[in-house]
């Protein structure tokens, strides 16, 4: 697990789309999307339920994206204050 795949989590579970969330990360939807998808098989739990308009975040996805933030949210504060 990478800190670029726990933005990835972030943003997907921000934006509720993959395209979007890939946008926002400044890297292509296919190369967000395998980073997802090999962080789902790494944890071994589906971290969003992928539908046709919309991407939404799972239980287990929401535990994960709450400590993706807690873990980002310094980063953020030291960039910001750069």
């Amino acid at each position: 697990m990478t800190l670029n795949e726990l933005r990835y989590i972030v943003a997907v579970a921000q934006e509720k789309s993959f395209g979007r969330a890939a946008a926002k990360c400044f890297v292509s939807q296919p190369a967000l999307s395998v980073a997802i998808q090999k962080l789902e098989e790494e944890l071994g739990a589906q971290l969003f339920e992928r539908g046709k308009s919309e991407v939404s975040v799972t239980s287990v996805g929401a535990r994960v994206v709450e400590q993706a933030q807690v873990v980002h949210r310094p980063l953020d504060d030291l960039v910001d204050h750069f």
